[in-house]
């Protein structure tokens, strides 16, 4: 799929979708993102593509065929979601570029829409050495009128993926959405752990993916609201992580001129404020709020940069320049070899 405007929720409902076969990878991916790796250049390339091949083949051994399994799972939780919302829905197994070969497109004469959908990195994330395994996928979507071939609905989002991660895959592919991962998503310390647990994490996966697919099934249901809510979620984490800014979470945050519970109160803060990060002490954060004031704050009042964040954020504009970063040739081509190794 090419880098086209992303339109993630379906304006218009539709009478009926058909789901071509849900395009997947060949392999799970099971990836671990390592600076010293990226730093050796092509050799490093090699090194993690190997590495890829043999996480995959091992966690294979350990848990069954759980790449097909995310894959089916994807497949009966949608058909699942979008009958329970009332949008008569079915699965052709047909390939998608196949509708228009031969006497087959005459098919599309009687069809009201297509659905395309493409899993990448089905699988666990790791976003560096010293950071636990996460279940993890990405979804590509497209609903399509096939007489006109006009594309009515779009969305490119992704789970368990780290945001550093995220910007470089942005480059490849575009814009990118993320959701938010569950409170009590498993995680696994170290590979061998993740292979050691079979059963628990082959099930922590399968509800990464059923999540997936009930989010895709909104945004094909026109729920505007919740895609808005969740998406403008995801913006507050993508900031905490690329700036310096920090997004209020909490109503009525209290600024205060001290790094304690007692100190005075400047002013308080409404939910989805943005504030400047100048330092931290402890537990609490001294901040330059929008009036170019100064106060401290408790750590416990804003989005959690690491991947919780409450029901409901949204961000309010702010006056500092979002920095922005082109992701380094190396960052780039490790990725663009992901592909590769999911061609395999």
């Amino acid at each position: 799929m090419t880098k086209k405007p992303l339109q993630p929720v379906l304006e218009k409902r539709v009478v009926s979708i058909e789901i071509a076969k849900v395009e997947t990878n060949k392999s799970l991916m099971i990836q671990q993102v390592n600076p010293v790796i990226l730093a050796m250049g092509s050799t490093g390339l090699l090194l993690d593509t190997g590495m890829l091949i043999f996480r995959a083949s091992k966690y294979r051994d350990s848990a069954g065929p759980v790449n097909q399994m995310c894959n089916e799972t994807f497949e009966k939780s949608l058909l699942k979601a979008l009958s329970q919302k009332g949008i008569q829905t079915k699965s052709s197994k047909r390939a998608y570029w196949d509708y228009y070969r031969g006497k087959q497109k005459q098919l599309t004469k009687t069809i009201d829409t297509i659905l395309k959908v493409e899993l990448r990195n089905v699988g666990f994330w790791s976003k560096g050495p010293l950071d636990p395994y996460r279940p993890s996928i990405f979804v590509l979507a497209e609903l399509i009128e096939p007489s006109t071939r006009k594309v009515l609905y779009s969305d490119r989002f992704t789970m368990g993926i780290d945001i550093t991660s995220l910007q470089v895959m942005k480059y490849l592919f575009g814009d990118i959405n993320i959701l938010p991962e569950f409170r009590e998503a498993k995680s696994y310390k170290t590979f061998s752990k993740l292979i050691n647990s079979p059963e628990q994490s082959r099930e922590a996966l399968l509800k990464v993916v059923e999540a997936a697919a009930s989010h895709l099934a909104k945004g094909l249901n026109g729920e505007k609201e919740f895609i808005t809510n969740t998406y403008a979620k995801s913006s507050a984490q993508i900031l905490m992580a690329t700036t310096d800014n920090m997004v209020i979470d909490v109503e009525h945050a209290a600024m205060r001129k001290s790094p304690n519970s007692k100190s005075r109160i400047l002013q308080k803060l409404n939910k989805g404020n943005v504030v400047t990060r100048m330092q931290k002490q402890g537990e609490w954060v001294f901040v330059r709020l929008q009036d170019r004031s100064t106060a401290w704050a408790h750590q416990s009042m804003f989005v959690d940069e690491h991947g919780i964040i409450s029901a409901e954020t949204n961000i309010s504009k702010t006056t500092s320049e979002t920095k922005t970063s082109q992701p380094s040739p190396a960052m780039v081509q490790a990725h663009s070899d992901v592909q590769v190794f999911e061609s395999l």
